[in-house]
């Protein structure tokens, strides 16, 4: 499954993704696990339940042809079953019984951008939008989000990264959390030559995800580069090396800003490569430092709680809260 500017791993959050663009769970009550492993490449169903549920989906449709949802409940068990185009086939056939069909038009947009048939699947999505962007619900259809997204996500692949920012916004006017958004605004801004405003986006998308995710910090990277900010650059690579698991680079560059305009930054980092060794007593030191300088600092206290150690603990007597902080 493609995603924008996501050439290497797929972290845990596109689990949180798949249950909100495969919003058909919401809109035609079938099974929410039919759909969460719909572009998931870490998970498997596994071939016994993927039959079952075709099998009793087939059923379901060779005994009423034109029940519409009994259509997308079968497109949305082959797509779980990575039979993409039995999925389109079906969602084609229940658009035939209603153009309009919310479950339909969404689910066949994503299983195109999965086949990377990109003009189909922004056809569909482009109509979904024109279709429910003006209802009363709109500005919290979560449905509509996924459908501002894949279609932003779209115009970046086509070259139209001003197009594409334009559209990730309204995504994120519904759902402010998304990271993919955030991180695909990032590289629409880092193309249209907005590198500030993309280290924002880019940074609001590595709090909400900040471990495995290494395609924001190599965005982040090449945000920092145009900046001109060597010690942001040095940060992002870092972290980079620490997603791709090469714990002592990462180490040795995050401890060279410790006492710089990254330190925050670089302390939390820190923290994240002490905890992936197991080394819970260090990560516990280096958040406490964070909270010393940033008492509000969501990820250090978000870490801590992870790790089982509470933001209230004495914080390190090495921070200060008048050193350094994070840009």
């Amino acid at each position: 499954m493609m995603r924008v500017a996501r050439p290497t791993t797929i972290s845990n959050k596109t689990l949180n993704r798949l249950i909100l663009a495969c919003g058909l769970a919401l809109l035609i009550a079938i099974p929410v696990m039919v759909f969460i492993y719909w572009n998931d490449r870490h998970v498997d169903p596994g071939a016994s339940l993927a039959g079952r549920t075709v099998a009793a989906a087939e059923a379901a449709v060779e005994a009423d042809p034109n029940d519409i949802q009994a259509r997308d409940h079968l497109a949305a068990a082959y797509v779980s079953a990575k039979r993409y185009q039995d999925g389109i086939d079906q969602f084609t056939e229940a658009l035939k019984l209603d153009a309009t069909d919310r479950p339909a038009l969404l689910g066949r947009g994503i299983a195109y951008v999965d086949l990377e048939n990109l003009d189909l699947a922004r056809a569909d999505l482009q109509a979904f939008v024109d279709g429910n962007s003006a209802g009363e619900f709109a500005k919290s259809d979560p449905q509509l989000e996924q459908a501002y997204y894949w279609l932003g996500y779209i115009q970046l692949q086509q070259g139209e990264p001003g197009n594409a920012a334009d559209t990730l916004q309204k995504a994120l006017a519904i759902d402010a959390g998304d990271a993919d958004a955030l991180y695909s605004l990032g590289v629409a801004l880092d193309q249209t030559g907005k590198p500030d405003m993309a280290v924002s986006a880019l940074k609001l998308a590595v709090a909400f995800v900040p471990a495995g995710w290494r395609d924001p910090y190599q965005e982040l990277a090449t945000a920092y580069t145009a900046l001109g900010q060597s010690d942001g650059v040095a940060w992002a690579n870092a972290m980079v090396a620490y997603c791709d698991g090469n714990l002592d680079e990462a180490e040795a560059g995050l401890t060279s800003l410790t006492a710089g305009s990254m330190k925050t930054d670089a302390l939390l980092g820190l923290a994240q490569v002490a905890a992936q060794r197991g080394d819970n007593a260090s990560a516990t030191d280096y958040y406490q430092q964070v909270l010393a300088i940033d008492p509000s600092n969501t990820s250090a206290s978000i870490g801590l709680s992870m790790l089982g150690a509470g933001a209230s603990a004495a914080p390190s007597s090495v921070a200060s809260p008048n050193t350094g902080g994070s840009n």
